[in-house]
């Protein structure tokens, strides 16, 4: 019996989930950062700060949890070589 690592495959089902349960509309994941951060200022009292701060947080989730998937796939693939 092959060792698999459990993070990966935890990482790998939630995101199957994820895009199983949304379909098509995960391509719009890249727009979503832009969108809150229009959504941010739409207060007048909202500094001009806050939407930028919104879409660096946001892209930075999105690229960790891409980069986390990547590694992830790439660790089930070497433990299966093995």
């Amino acid at each position: 019996m092959k060792k698999q690592p459990i993070w990966a495959w935890i990482v790998i089902v939630i995101s199957a989930l994820f895009i199983a349960n949304y379909g098509l509309a995960v391509l719009a994941l890249p727009i979503l950062p832009l969108l809150l951060a229009g959504f941010a200022t739409d207060s007048p009292d909202t500094p001009g700060y806050v939407p930028i701060v919104v879409m660096v947080v946001s892209y930075f989730i999105l690229l960790a949890w891409l980069l986390l998937l990547i590694f992830a796939i790439r660790s089930v693939i070497r433990a299966n070589k093995q």
